[in-house]
């Protein structure tokens, strides 16, 4: 009885670690990026990253778009996030690193994500619990890293659904 006990307590420990590092990968909710929520208001997002160190270069209006650059993994890096309309949700995230093979981006991403994703014919993706992440690869292009949050696409989806007024 003793050792069974001294073995549960031991893995206590263990199991936190574990759960630390499933937390990191997404909080609950919403995935992460660069230690980030990808969540709620466009402007409350923009001023998260830049005190990240990302710089605002662009506001796409009409588009529901920012552009800015920062590092992602260790490289420099043009961010685009996206948001809906009549609410400013951020959805998603679109990163184009600068200068960065495809090997080493795809590793620093498996560091991050986790060795388990699917392949496909485009590229890599991972399904999270509060989102995804997709790592396409075109031939001849720079990679490119997709992040979805699953909330910010359920209110992106509500609202390009909605009857529109005539």
């Amino acid at each position: 009885m003793k050792t069974l006990l001294l073995a549960l307590f031991l893995m206590l420990p263990l199991t936190t670690v574990v759960a630390q590092q499933t937390d990191s990968l997404s909080a609950p909710g919403h995935i992460l990026f660069e230690g980030v929520e990808v969540k709620g208001d466009i402007y409350e997002f923009s001023e998260a990253l830049q005190k990240r160190g990302f710089t605002l270069k662009k506001r796409f209006g009409n588009e529901q778009q920012f552009i800015f650059q920062g590092a992602v993994c260790g490289h420099s890096s043009y961010v685009q996030v996206s948001y809906t309309k009549h609410t400013r949700t951020v959805f998603r995230v679109l990163v184009q690193p600068k200068h960065i093979s495809q090997t080493d981006y795809l590793d620093s991403l498996q560091v991050r994500y986790g060795e388990v994703f699917d392949t496909t014919e485009r590229g890599y993706q991972w399904m999270l619990p509060a989102g995804a992440v997709m790592f396409f690869t075109p031939d001849g292009y720079d990679p490119t890293l997709v992040i979805m949050d699953a909330e910010g696409v359920a209110a992106y989806k509500d609202e390009n659904e909605r009857p529109r007024m005539q």
